[in-house]
């Protein structure tokens, strides 16, 4: 296992490109490498480039950050840290973020990849949660059909917000989606069995 800083471990250099991304990009100081949300063919034959961290901005210069929709939450968080994620990605991800146009760091196929990842951990969310609501009586799947539909809002405005309005935005907001997908059902296998 490598290390891209001292708090981020990685496995390989795909993965790597897409934290370092997703750091420099948290504080929203990065500025968008263009204006289009859509890829273009122009965006697909390019590479994208890999954010140069900067300084922490004071709280006084800092840009203000969208707040996160305030949605109810019926349980507490369980403490699920980034290494509890990671471990539970798929090694197709890191395959895919090592090959071709992914590995040379084109953000249009990283993208693909996190996409395809994202449809594999949708898949096991819903097994986990088909399983949990399977385990429950007409009371209790309600409400945890309520608490899913809440999580899936939040997860979605919380990805939202990332949003730069630059190519990376292909690879930051699925990428988002994925890891927060993973805790999410991480939350739910205890109540799966």
């Amino acid at each position: 296992m490598t290390l891209l800083s001292n708090s981020i471990p990685t496995r390989g250099l795909g993965l790597a490109l897409i934290l370092l991304a997703t750091a420099c990009n948290d504080g929203g100081t990065a500025a968008p490498d263009n204006a289009a949300s859509e890829p273009t063919p122009e965006a697909a034959a390019t590479v994208a480039p890999v954010p140069v961290p900067t300084a922490t901005p004071s709280p006084a210069t800092a840009s203000p950050q969208p707040s996160p929709v305030a949605l109810p939450q019926e349980r507490p968080a369980l403490d699920i840290t980034q290494a509890d994620v990671e471990a539970q990605l798929s090694p197709a991800l890191e395959a895919c973020l090592n090959s071709g146009d992914a590995a040379k760091g084109v953000s249009v196929a990283m993208g693909a990849c996190v996409r395809d990842e994202l449809a594999v951990q949708d898949a096991r969310l819903n097994a986990a949660y088909k399983s949990a609501m399977d385990k429950r009586g007409p009371a209790e799947q309600a409400k945890l059909r309520i608490e899913e539909r809440a999580w899936i809002k939040r997860r979605d405005a919380e990805c939202e917000a990332q949003r730069t309005g630059g190519t990376i935005d292909m690879v930051e907001v699925p990428m988002c989606l994925v890891h927060e997908t993973v805790r999410r059902r991480i939350t739910l296998q205890p109540m799966a069995g």
